[in-house]
């Protein structure tokens, strides 16, 4: 190259791909030297310096061009070099505790009452249609037939007796030592 090449070509050569200077200065980095293993065996430093200055060692990828659009904008190529180099671009997937499709045919019998509350609460799914607790001082007068009939059925609340009990357990009770028979 010293004899074969013009003094354009050493100068342009030199500025832009670092070959062909005439300097007797070291350089800051060997971009030959552990070329093969660059991705994990140099510093960040001598990636940069070494892909700006002679084109060795470039990322295949710019994660940070596009990245406030790289859902619709990167390719999949992209999206996966970028995730698994960078960390940037993931499609993260986050796992919920609970499958509320799943098994939702038999939700009353087979589901466990946390995944019960979960899936009502966070997606509408499998709710009761009766908060038996909610006006259950008042249930009575308060609830409806239908509302009165679930929750006697599902939680054992709001049931009218149909038969008289054998004793009135409030009756008496402040006089029951004396008043009360054996």
């Amino acid at each position: 190259w010293e004899a074969g090449w013009s003094l354009q070509k050493k100068s342009w050569c030199c500025a832009h791909k670092n070959q062909g200077c005439t300097t007797t200065t070291s350089l800051p980095y060997d971009c030959n030297a552990g070329a093969v293993n660059w991705e994990q065996g140099w510093s960040d430093a001598k990636k940069s310096w070494c892909c700006e200055k002679t084109g060795t060692a470039c990322d295949p990828f710019d994660c940070n061009a596009g990245l406030a659009n790289w859902e619709a904008g990167w390719s999949l190529t992209k999206k996966s070099w970028c995730c698994a180099h960078k960390n940037q671009g993931c499609t993260t997937t986050t796992s919920l505790p609970y499958d509320c499709n799943a098994g939702v045919m038999n939700w009353e019998q087979g589901w466990s009452d946390a995944k019960k509350s979960w899936c009502c609460e966070k997606t509408g799914t499998a709710c009761d249609p009766f908060d038996c607790n909610a006006g259950l001082a008042n249930w009575e007068a308060g609830w409806s037939l239908q509302k009165k009939s679930w929750c006697c059925a599902h939680t054992n609340q709001g049931c009218t007796t149909t038969t008289s009990l054998p004793y009135d357990c409030n009756a008496g009770v402040v006089n029951w030592e004396q008043g009360w028979s054996d």
